[in-house]
């Protein structure tokens, strides 16, 4: 892989504290942009303007992007907390870049990790899962379709030690249910009834984690879950046995590493999906599925020159290819373009201690857009792609 300098095309950064999957850090630096760069497989230079959220300090912990009050226009949910019960905020866009903020959340101040949006009932539309670490009820809220929220009902144990959720239909039943990541103790699957009772059940052998995936691994209709290893052990990948089960589990990673970032995307356009990763003191690596949920060794494209906080996969620049972005900690966040056969060029943005990347079209246009949860003041950074001369 090479190195370029990064110019992204539309950021949002939110201000957080420490570390996860996708989330928190320290805005040290953010620019508008650079005057000169090297060009990379994106064709391109990204330079960005950048739009305050909110004026105060807190200790953001995630970034999530989806048409909240029914005007067509993406909304933003600041999600705060991690260890420290903060209030996590909405801001409602208008199509145009500007955002203002929503009506305050019943959810108030709690050890929120992360908070997925999806329609958890099949009412048409998008509602929040928290993920909330102990002792806070891990929550459901309800959206009426124009942006308020209300407790719709609650999942797993106030006890877990819980950080990442991820969200999707695990049953075939047609109705998301939620993979929880808890650190330090079994993570678990909630199978979701359509009407907010959850049925939560323990991954056998599962390890600490604080970042999970669901997709479908093995092309077989269901989805399975993934989770990388926090504390110094196996990563895995769970297969699903179409009714909910996951009887068959799959190491992918090294045996004894400890990862915060993952990413799944089919990296090397086999129509396999495959997961990228960074392990703290190993780098960051490609595996590639073969189809049947076996993975390689790993090809690596960045060695450990900083602790990574949060990834996500997304095609930034139209070519069919997902990019992966990589928040660190004390170091510029970058964008890895995939120039194919896992070739990638590097871009960095100057923006410190990543603890979240979320990556959506901002403006209902073809701009791709990446939501970013750091420790500082909460921004939006807007921008557009620019040819190299």
């Amino acid at each position: 892989m090479k190195r370029a300098l990064v110019y992204g095309t539309l950021i949002l950064v939110a201000c957080a504290a420490a570390g996860l999957v996708v989330s928190h850090a320290d805005l040290l630096a953010a620019q508008k942009g650079r005057s000169q760069g090297e060009s990379s497989q994106s064709g391109g230079l990204r330079s960005f303007e950048i739009v305050p959220l909110e004026t105060v300090s807190e200790t953001s912990s995630n970034a999530s992007i989806g048409d909240l009050n029914g005007d067509g226009f993406p909304d933003i949910v600041l999600v705060k907390g991690r260890h420290w019960q903060v209030t996590s905020l909405i801001f409602f866009g208008d199509g145009k870049g500007h955002f203002t903020p929503g009506p305050p959340l019943p959810s108030k101040a709690t050890k929120s990790y992360s908070g997925s949006l999806t329609d958890m009932t099949k009412s048409g539309h998008l509602d929040m899962v928290l993920s909330n670490d102990q002792p806070d009820s891990k929550l459901v809220l309800r959206n009426d379709g124009k942006g308020n929220f209300s407790v719709g009902g609650t999942y797993g144990d106030p006890h877990w030690p819980t950080r990442n959720a991820a969200v999707g239909d695990l049953n075939g039943d047609g109705y998301p249910d939620i993979a929880v990541a808890n650190r330090g103790t079994a993570s678990y699957v909630c199978l979701n009834d359509g009407k907010l009772h959850f049925d939560c059940r323990p991954l056998e052998n599962s390890p600490s984690a604080a970042t999970v995936a669901i997709a479908d691994m093995d092309a077989d209709g269901a989805n399975d879950v993934i989770y990388a290893c926090r504390d110094s052990c196996q990563s895995l990948a769970y297969f699903n046995d179409r009714k909910g089960g996951f009887p068959r589990r799959v190491p992918w990673g090294p045996p004894n590493s400890s990862t915060r970032a993952m990413a799944v995307a089919d990296f090397d356009g086999d129509g396999h999906l495959d997961i990228a990763a960074c392990h703290e003191t190993l780098g960051c690596f490609v595996y590639l599925n073969d189809g049947k949920g076996h993975f390689g060794s790993g090809i690596q494209f960045q060695t450990p020159e900083a602790l990574p906080y949060s990834m996500i996969a997304a095609d930034l620049n139209r070519d069919r290819r997902p990019e992966i972005i990589v928040g660190y900690v004390n170091a510029p966040g970058v964008i890895y373009f995939n120039g194919g056969a896992i070739s990638m060029a590097a871009q960095e943005q100057n923006i410190r201690r990543f603890h979240s990347v979320t990556g959506r079209d901002r403006f209902m246009e073809w701009r791709r857009g990446i939501s970013t949860a750091t420790a500082g003041r909460t921004s939006w950074w807007r921008g557009q792609t620019r040819p190299v001369l």
